[in-house]
């Protein structure tokens, strides 16, 4: 019995191949870079280093969110980031208060745009990247008239929707539906977003951020920067 039973465990060890042999150890793995969650609190004390730096002034634009001045610095690292871009691109090298025309833009984005949109989602707060997607102009340079309608029928009518949770509709930023005479291609620094469909006296964007100096409405391009 005993040989008839080693004789059928040879059988089945054959027809499977034999033993299973020992996987091949492989050298290890580059070290992985630190993820975000490990990296440390900008405005948290660290052990044995200087408290962190308080904000020198008050943000009301894209760095409005900042609790200390380092992550003024690491918004605006994200924000050159998910535009493709240097400092220099909105700011005035050696003068970083200076208001300029792309700083009012991105200011007028993070201020009204941003918070009347929302993703469908749900799973996170809408940021630059989840349209710009390191492009500062995502829809061509010059427009791509084209690519501009598509991208807006499938990704910002599909993708987001109102911060009140409505659908999206062409009319709720431009004023009227593609081929009325409502309809306005400008959208960039003005009030007609979602939400906010009836004008309510000028744009916040003619608001500077705080500790940057009025800039006359009168010198912003028609296009506004689009």
């Amino acid at each position: 019995m005993r040989t008839w039973r080693l004789l059928c465990l040879s059988v089945l060890l054959v027809a499977c191949g034999g033993a299973p042999t020992r996987a091949p150890e492989t050298e290890p793995a580059e070290p992985i870079a630190r993820r975000a969650k490990d990296v440390p609190d900008d405005c948290t004390q660290q052990p044995g280093k200087p408290p962190p730096q308080p904000l020198i002034r008050e943000y009301t634009g894209l760095a409005a969110g900042a609790r200390c001045q380092r992550e003024v610095y690491t918004i605006m690292g994200g924000v050159t980031h998910f535009l493709g871009v240097k400092c220099e691109y909105c700011h005035v090298p050696g003068d970083k208060q200076a208001m300029t025309h792309r700083k009012r833009i991105a200011n007028w984005m993070a201020r009204d745009l941003i918070p009347s949109l929302a993703l469908k989602n749900g799973k996170a707060k809408l940021w630059c990247n989840d349209c710009h997607d390191g492009k500062a102009k995502f829809l061509g340079a010059p427009r791509d008239q084209k690519w501009a309608v598509e991208w807006m029928l499938t990704h910002m009518v599909d993708d987001l929707q109102g911060s009140d949770g409505a659908a999206l509709r062409c009319r709720d930023c431009h004023g009227g539906n593609v081929g009325t005479p409502e309809f306005s291609k400008k959208v960039i620094l003005t009030d007609q977003l979602p939400g906010r469909r009836e004008a309510k006296g000028p744009p916040t964007a003619d608001v500077p951020d705080a500790g940057a100096p009025a800039v006359d409405a009168g010198a912003v391009g028609a296009d506004g920067g689009a």
